[in-house]
């Protein structure tokens, strides 16, 4: 039977959550947008569907099953949807909820709980385990999928997992920075760089990328000592441990003295701007979130801010470029142009726009590991559109994001190089 009065009685989830779901017109807007829907084609694998489900929750006419559960858990959080909604109903939030409630009725995973509460509080563990993966990878004894099964994580994801992955590198960002100096010769100003844990662990190439190209512009790079920016846990709706996250970032904020903050993840940096949902109104809290949030910069609008197209080369082999738009870039932040504007000053590159350039590759963090069918077949459209630009780079500003679309190169053998907007800079500056 359906829980009765859950909204009244329990008061489960958030009046905002009930207004939002409430204000749901159910036009349809979403529909064209949603990579889950293009793929399933059903009701409950659209914004508006899973509105219902939602309302029909917390109204006791539906319980809080497996259903349920496979309906909401099944969303990217891409919030592509909200782009389109004339409401502007955040349906990433109502689903971060539903999926908190879930937690909190039907217990977390052990494994989801050991990453949120345990590798990810604690870097250094995060990192052994990852070069112990690293060191499997490059012997050929599969050492991912052997962390994961120590982690107790078995089943097919594993296989999935260990091919999305080519390489693991032997040595992560932070190693590599702490041996540069990061001091320019002629100072314009400074930046602190929040690094992100995609970038720090899967990608350093790009950080270092990142890190170059600020100090070639002149800025002394401050590398922040934080933790994981809490977006992960969000998306599984671990909200304790979002909380967590906030709190410890906000302390190491507070002593920032930067003209920027910058960080070249795009999910990092749509979501650090959203710590002010984390902390009580009128505290000291929002006021540290209020100042670092205004300096807060995404790499590609950073690039866009302080270019000097005299930095870049001229003359040589021009390429054709073409541009993924990260969803937490451009459904989040709202930020199309910086991007495309950086890569058009460029005199090397020829700049070609992508079709569905802001549709989800599929990525969504690690949602290619717990929905690989969905996920592929989401990538699929997109190395179609890919294929058709005839572009020999594609760039995009998001790890996670580099991850998916670099599998979908392998997988369905488009000739095309994955590059972060950083590494386009860098290789065409003087």
């Amino acid at each position: 039977m359906p829980q009765a009065g859950l909204w009244e009685e329990y008061k489960v989830l958030s009046d905002q959550t009930l207004e939002a779901v409430v204000q749901c017109s159910k036009c349809g807007f979403c529909q064209p947008t949603c990579p889950t829907y293009a793929v399933s084609g059903l009701e409950h694998e659209v914004a508006r569907g899973r509105h219902q489900l939602v309302r029909g929750l917390v109204e006791g006419r539906l319980e809080l099953d497996k259903n349920l559960k496979t309906a909401l858990f099944q969303c990217l959080m891409c919030n592509a949807c909200y782009t389109n909604c004339f409401p502007k109903i955040k349906t990433d939030e109502i689903i971060a909820e539903v999926r908190n409630l879930w937690i909190r009725e039907k217990g977390q995973p052990a494994l989801q709980r050991y990453i949120f509460h345990t590798l990810l509080r604690h870097p250094e563990l995060l990192g052994r385990l990852l070069k112990m993966a690293s060191f499997g990878k490059r012997s050929g004894i599969s050492g991912l999928a052997q962390v994961l099964r120590c982690l107790g994580w078995y089943g097919k994801n594993i296989a999935n997992a260990e091919g999305l992955l080519e390489s693991i590198p032997k040595s992560f960002l932070r190693e590599r920075l702490a041996a540069q100096s990061l001091i320019p010769e002629k100072r314009r100003g400074k930046v602190a760089y929040f690094v992100g844990c995609g970038i720090n662990y899967a990608q350093p190439d790009v950080g270092y990328a990142t890190a170059q190209v600020m100090n070639k512009r002149g800025f002394e790079v401050e590398v922040i000592d934080n933790y994981c920016c809490g977006l992960p846990a969000y998306a599984y709706g671990d909200l304790d441990s979002v909380r967590w996250f906030v709190e410890k970032n906000i302390r190491i904020f507070s002593n920032l003295q930067a003209d920027y903050i910058v960080t070249d993840c795009a999910s990092c940096t749509s979501f650090l701007k959203e710590y002010k949902r984390f902390v009580p109104e009128d505290s000291e809290q929002q006021k540290i979130v209020k100042d670092f949030t205004g300096r807060l910069r995404d790499m590609t609008t950073w690039l866009y801010e302080t270019e000097d197209l005299a930095e870049y080369k001229t003359g040589g082999n021009t390429q054709t470029v073409t541009l993924h738009d990260p969803c937490h870039l451009s459904h989040y932040l709202q930020e199309k142009v910086a991007p495309r504007e950086v890569l058009k000053n460029i005199p090397a590159v020829v700049y070609k726009e992508l079709a569905e350039s802001d549709f989800c590759c599929g990525g969504a963090g690690s949602y290619n590991i717990a929905h690989y069918d969905v996920s592929m077949k989401i990538l699929k459209r997109k190395m179609a559109h890919v294929k058709n630009t005839g572009a020999q780079v594609l760039a995009t500003a998001c790890p996670a994001c580099i991850i998916q679309i670099s599998y979908g190169v392998r997988k369905f053998n488009a000739p095309v190089r994955i590059k972060h907007v950083s590494e386009l800079v860098l290789e065409n500056s003087e």
